[in-house]
């Protein structure tokens, strides 16, 4: 009989057993990769909008922690455009709003101006997209527009303020096209922050320069007191929201694959127990303590193996199941990274590896006459 032949047989001694441990570990697993996916899609998502609109430079308020709330003064942006090197500046107004009649929450709505580098990387597919002196006028994402059930000619409620609908666009990531654009001053308007701006985005004249936009960005910081020009993906990177919900991520995901883990021990410490004699028959044929050691740990990593494959795919449609949820869409990226994919199997098979040494190490130092004894 082949080696990996006894193990299987092995785990299928006990079918149920087997398959609540897998189980369990499968729900570890998931909660990895679910959760990791999410927090880094989201990530991936903001760095991929940047990219697309050819942003550079994000300037905020100086000594801000969550940089994607603050606030800096409009006006900045002429003075941005004076600096040699600069080649656009476009300034964003970000806030989120709900709508309640279609169990939405937390929209993302951008202020822009109209012609501004912010409309780059969208692609208008109905209507026509905002332009100067517009008025309650409303672009909408593709997702947002069909989770409305809006079309252009419509009326839109935003936060009690009645809207037009001009347009609808589409773009290369699930958050811009679960969002809506209007005119900058009228979300001003309404967040009551007039001449303010969540951000001035910048893109460089040498763009593919990495060292030219280091420079550009201290001399930003040098002519502009009280703000901080960043590179685009430490902007993204950096913000404390971000930051916070990978490292939430990340502690929950270690508590779901501990206690994982602590079943799969317990499977493996019973069933060795269980096992006793029939180790013991093995000693005295002859295995030494290095091939029973294989086979206990041939044993979780099967389950561990079974489990993660499980566990991955459970996470990966999870993700792809909440994407869906209207409230969801926008944010949650229903392409889960490979990375994170590749760390839920990694951190399954590690643990059950680890959680399956001290059962092995039991049986691998089994007396042989002690074990035959073993009722």
């Amino acid at each position: 009989m082949r080696f990996t032949t006894l193990i299987l047989r092995n785990l299928l001694r006990r079918r149920v057993r087997t398959a609540l441990t897998v189980l369990g570990l499968a729900v570890g697993i998931a909660a990895v990769v679910a959760l990791l996916g999410i927090a880094w899609g989201f990530e991936r998502s903001l760095k991929r909008i940047y990219e697309a609109k050819g942003i550079d430079l994000v300037v905020v308020r100086a000594g801000v922690s969550n940089r994607i709330t603050s606030h800096i003064d409009a006006a900045l942006a002429d003075r941005l455009r004076r600096i040699p090197g600069v080649r656009e500046v476009g300034g964003s107004l970000v806030d989120t709003i709900s709508f309640e009649d279609a169990g939405m929450v937390g929209v993302l709505v951008n202020g822009w101006e109209p012609g501004s580098l912010l409309f780059h990387g969208i692609k208008v597919i109905a209507g026509r997209s905002l332009r100067p002196g517009d008025k309650r006028a409303a672009l909408l994402g593709r997702d947002l527009a069909r989770s409305l059930g809006k079309t252009v000619g419509d009326e839109l409620d935003v936060e009690g303020e009645r809207f037009h609908v001009v347009g609808i666009y589409e773009a290369g990531t699930p958050m811009e096209n679960g969002a809506l654009v209007v005119p900058l001053a009228e979300l001003q308007w309404m967040m009551g922050r007039p001449g303010q701006v969540t951000a001035l985005v910048v893109a460089a004249e040498r763009a593919g320069d990495p060292a030219a936009v280091a420079a550009l960005k201290r001399r930003i910081e040098a002519e502009v007191p009280g703000v901080a020009a960043d590179d685009a993906r430490d902007y993204v990177e950096q913000d404390m929201m971000i930051r916070l919900a990978k490292a939430m991520a990340w502690a929950t995901s270690v508590v779901a694959l501990v206690i994982g883990s602590v079943g799969l021990l317990n499977t493996m410490v019973m069933a060795v127990f269980e096992r006793t004699r029939e180790v013991g028959v093995l000693r005295a044929l002859g295995w030494r303590r290095r091939r029973v050691l294989a086979l206990i740990l041939g044993e979780s990593l099967g389950l561990g193996l079974a489990g993660s494959l499980l566990g991955t795919t459970l996470g990966y449609l999870g993700v792809r199941a909440l994407a869906a949820v209207p409230s969801a869409r926008g944010y949650i990226d229903p392409d889960t990274p490979p990375l994170a994919l590749a760390a839920g199997v990694l951190m399954g098979v590690g643990l059950t590896l680890l959680g399956g040494l001290y059962p092995a190490f039991r049986g691998a130092t089994i007396d042989p006459i002690e074990a035959l004894r073993h009722e």
